[in-house]
């Protein structure tokens, strides 16, 4: 054959195949949609309404989610077409997520997708660790949307590790000046934390925090769940006699008043707050004083509901008496306390009906056990409380710790035991915990 005839023939060849791949890429594409239609009946989510295979979805994801290929939602994503199109219909899949530092420069702009696919839903956000700022600033920028915020404090770092933003007194900043949020006109709650650091954890920017209590008016929880102390000192901050205003919070929450001493939540801005509103308050009492309390609660008079305090060393009788009377609405009233301010409280239940005469639930630990004779008076006391207070009380709790002395000689009379079951059986939900828990009202 001549060059001619086969370069026609090499023409026609091509065509063919070129008629054959689109022929293939059709049927390829055909197959596609028929295998979509047989999901969307074989699946049963696919099947659902939208509404309910989005709210599966949200059960399934649950919680704070990060970002990234091996974690829910995105994995959704993966499955097949059908369960694509549900998680991106379902904004609120995408509102919930847990940034954990350092990122890497894929996972930021995972970051920036994900808080696109959440669109103008409100926003839960986990700052966890040494911030990059400029996935943060991602999360300033959607400021109006944060519905709920915590911020994880990280641990010191080496040397040899690279450096946080910082400020001159060595704190980590929350922002920085060209991206600081305007207005936090959706949060709720506010979370700071150090619990999974194990070792000295790098101090948050005091000024920036109150900033974020500022720039939040409807803020109804605030919880610094911070164990380290020592740097609390906001003086600086506030002006002699001033007061930052939280009109809306309900509940707020300083660490973990089981503690020992030298530990416990950073509460050192307490002071200089006023929460006209709040029902629930929590506070170790290890930065500040009882009188502090005290000189919040006659001052501001809130409608607290729940109280519980701990650090009993910094906390008398008569100061925490005068405390409980500033409260007269309280309904929960739990505390660490010594045996001695203890028998106080007791009597004072026993003997003044107008102190907390709302109160439904009582919860006592005491720190140590002090010798026999205490213990044996305050049985008697205890009773003498419950009694008064049968038709009232709902629930008590003694949580007693490890004495170094045998467990008998710490033990209640018979008589006070089989009055203490009378009171068990008439419907008070009794507890005595600890070293004595296999000994009296084990059984209720």
């Amino acid at each position: 054959m001549s060059v001619e005839t086969l370069c026609a023939r090499i023409a026609t060849l091509d065509n063919e195949i070129k008629l054959q791949r689109e022929l293939l890429k059709k049927l390829k594409s055909e197959k596609s949609c028929v295998q979509y239609e047989l999901n969307m009946i074989q699946d049963p989510i696919s099947r659902l309404p939208l509404e309910l295979s989005s709210q599966i979805f949200l059960h399934a994801v649950g919680g704070f989610a990060k970002p990234g290929p091996l974690h829910a939602p995105v994995l959704i994503l993966r499955v097949c077409n059908s369960w694509r199109d549900i998680a991106l219909a379902t904004p609120e899949l995408w509102s919930a997520v847990h940034i954990a530092f350092p990122c890497a420069e894929g996972k930021k702009k995972a970051v920036k997708t994900w808080l696109d696919r959440a669109r103008p839903r409100p926003l839960s956000v986990i700052l966890d660790g040494v911030f990059d700022h400029d996935v943060v600033d991602l999360v300033w920028k959607r400021a109006r949307q944060l519905e709920h915020l915590e911020i994880w404090l990280a641990e010191e770092l080496s040397d040899s590790e690279f450096e946080y933003d910082a400020n001159d007194n060595d704190e980590v900043i929350l922002w920085r000046d060209d991206n600081a949020p305007r207005r936090l006109s959706s949060l709720k709650t506010l979370k700071f934390t150090d619990r999974h650091v194990e070792s000295d954890p790098i101090p948050v920017s005091l000024a920036h925090i109150v900033e974020l209590l500022r720039l939040a008016p409807k803020l109804t929880e605030c919880v610094f769940d911070v164990q380290e102390l020592g740097r609390s000192d906001y003086s600086d901050i506030f002006e002699d006699e001033e007061k930052l205003v939280l009109p809306n919070v309900r509940r707020l929450l300083f660490g973990d008043p089981a503690c020992e001493e030298g530990f416990g939540g950073d509460d050192g801005i307490f002071p200089y707050l006023s929460v006209p509103k709040l029902e629930a308050l929590s506070i170790s009492l290890h930065t500040i004083a009882a009188s502090d309390l005290l000189s919040f609660l006659t001052q501001h008079s809130p409608p607290l509901k729940e109280l519980t305090l701990g650090d009993p060393k910094a906390t008398k009788a008569v100061t925490l008496r005068k405390c409980l009377r500033a409260a007269p609405k309280l309904r929960r009233f739990e505390a660490w306390l010594l045996p001695f301010t203890a028998i106080s409280l007791f009597k004072s239940l026993a003997k003044s009906p107008s102190l907390l005469r709302h109160l439904t639930t009582l919860i006592i630990h005491f720190r140590s056990l002090r010798g026999a004779r205490i213990y044996q008076s305050l049985w008697t006391t205890i009773l003498d409380a419950l009694t008064a207070r049968r038709t009232q009380l709902q629930v008590f709790r003694l949580e007693l710790p490890d004495s170094d002395g045998p467990p008998d000689a710490h033990l209640p009379a018979a008589d006070t035991v089989a009055a203490l079951r009378t009171l068990a059986d008439s419907g008070m939900h009794i507890h005595i915990t600890g070293v004595l828990e296999s000994r009296v009202l084990a059984h209720h």
